[in-house]
């Protein structure tokens, strides 16, 4: 047992419900300087899942098929395990809400042999992108709900939604071997879903207060706390 897995692990304070607590555990900062426990090529191997897996982390320049690519360039060969099956589990994850939000803007099936998705579903989807949910509802429960939320223009019900479905599956997830890369990697993805939901929050957040200041309320702070 590699003695860094265990320092580093050992260090890290308990991930609570995101949707509980209004801050991560610990900040992106001292996350990093944690992360240094780490030998180089962990380090790097990380900073590559992050730059694909991470909530939000992809810039909007990035292409589909650039995300594609460098998904599948990541995952070939893949070691271990674990880790591997977790990583398809969000690629897979990823392209359903891409085909949800791809049809939403009124987009047509993607066409065949495009770089659009990456996973077990990329062609189910492709031969049924006229059904509201492309059969995927028994494997992928929470298809509907999100479709629904979608077309109702909610924003911050549907990325509650993904972020919860997501941080429920990671919840699940053990690792094979207790110290190891696998469980440093689960502590971070569950870190990135914290860490993004709070920011969310913060941005919307600020966004109301925005809004009750330029409404000329008296109390835009009392009515703020409202909503935290």
């Amino acid at each position: 047992m590699p003695r860094q897995y265990v320092d580093l692990l050992s260090s890290l304070p308990y991930q609570a419900n995101p949707f509980v607590h209004r801050r991560p555990p610990i900040s992106a900062v001292q996350l990093e300087k944690r992360l240094t426990m780490l030998d180089f090529q962990d380090r790097n191997t990380v900073r590559s899942l992050a730059r694909i897996f991470y909530w939000g982390r992809l810039e909007l320049h990035d292409s589909d098929e650039a995300i594609v690519r460098d998904a599948q360039r990541v995952t070939q060969n893949f070691e271990p395990e674990d880790m591997r099956e977790w990583l398809f589990w969000r690629m897979d994850f990823r392209t359903v809400v891409a085909a949800l939000r791809r049809r939403h803007a009124g987009h047509d099936a993607p066409a065949a042999n495009t770089l659009w998705g990456f996973g077990h579903y990329v062609h189910q989807i492709e031969r049924n992108w006229g059904h509201p949910s492309f059969h995927l509802e028994s494997r992928f429960p929470w298809l509907t709900e999100a479709r629904n939320l979608l077309e109702a223009d909610d924003c911050y019900g549907l990325e509650r939604l993904l972020l919860s479905t997501v941080w429920n599956y990671y919840s699940r997830q053990v690792p094979d071997v207790a110290f190891s890369l696998s469980a440093v990697w689960l502590y971070l993805s569950q870190w990135d879903l914290v860490e993004r939901w709070c920011s969310y929050n913060a941005e919307q957040a600020k966004t109301r207060f925005d809004d009750l200041v330029a409404s000329g309320l008296e109390q835009p702070l009392q009515e703020l706390r409202k909503i935290a």
